[in-house]
């Protein structure tokens, strides 16, 4: 029987679209640089934004197969290349104003919170293994009512690697002590999660959302709900 349930956050709990390529979310960001004395055109500053995520993941090419960006490094970066200074604190801050700029909409997928109401009531313990930036993330689940389901956390920012690599799994799994044959992983994604959960060795349900892509995962996951439908995860797992 399973005792953990391992949730992704993006196209599973949460139903997102961002759009970080629009012309009005650079001139909106320019605009609040010009507070802080960092002055760039909208088109400089998109260079330097994506500039920076590029080399992040170049040097996380020296450690891991599948590197994470850090958001907030990024936004440090862009402070210091107009020599100036931010410490944790203040990019974290810009880095948020930032998200607000590029998301059209965030919104927990029906039925996800009375699930995890449910799942908790039958005694088991809730995690969250995601490919995401605490910055975004962790506000957002908090005003989306769900954070407070959680028994713990574990987000790709935080930890340098970024699914399918097996290491991001164990992380959580060394993190809160659980046994892998106890735990079942819960993602939409046909490479992230459904191989990426294979490959650590942890028995994975795909949960096929509008976020789901076409394509196919190398293995096959062990539990398939094609409908997208977040409620019937307790019959299918709980009595496994």
């Amino acid at each position: 029987m399973y005792k953990n349930f391992i949730f992704d956050v993006y196209g599973t709990l949460v139903d997102i679209h961002t759009n970080e390529y629009a012309d009005s979310t650079w001139e909106k960001l320019r605009e609040t640089l010009d507070f802080y004395g960092v002055y760039y055109t909208a088109d400089e500053l998109r260079e330097t934004y994506f500039g920076s995520c590029d080399l992040q993941i170049t040097l996380g090419k020296k450690l891991y197969k599948y590197p994470e960006v850090d958001v907030v490094e990024v936004f440090r970066h862009i402070f210091e290349n107009k020599n100036k200074k931010a410490g944790r604190s203040l990019a974290t801050h810009i880095a948020q104003q930032f998200r607000a700029f590029t998301t059209e909409y965030v919104r927990a997928f029906d039925g996800v919170a009375e699930t995890l109401k449910e799942l908790k009531r039958a005694g088991k313990k809730l995690y969250i293994l995601s490919n995401a930036q605490t910055c975004f993330t962790k506000p957002e689940l908090t005003r989306l009512g769900l954070l407070k389901f959680f028994n713990g956390v574990v987000y790709s920012s935080d930890e340098g690697c970024a699914k399918p690599d097996p290491i991001l799994f164990d992380r959580l799994i060394e993190k809160y002590g659980l046994l892998k044959k106890e735990c079942v992983y819960i993602g939409n994604d046909p490479e992230t999660d459904v191989d990426g959960a294979r490959n650590a060795k942890i028995d994975c349900l795909w949960l096929k959302t509008s976020h789901t892509t076409d394509a196919q995962p190398r293995f096959t996951p062990k539990y398939v709900i094609n409908n997208g439908d977040f409620t019937q995860i307790p019959d299918l797992l709980l009595k496994r």
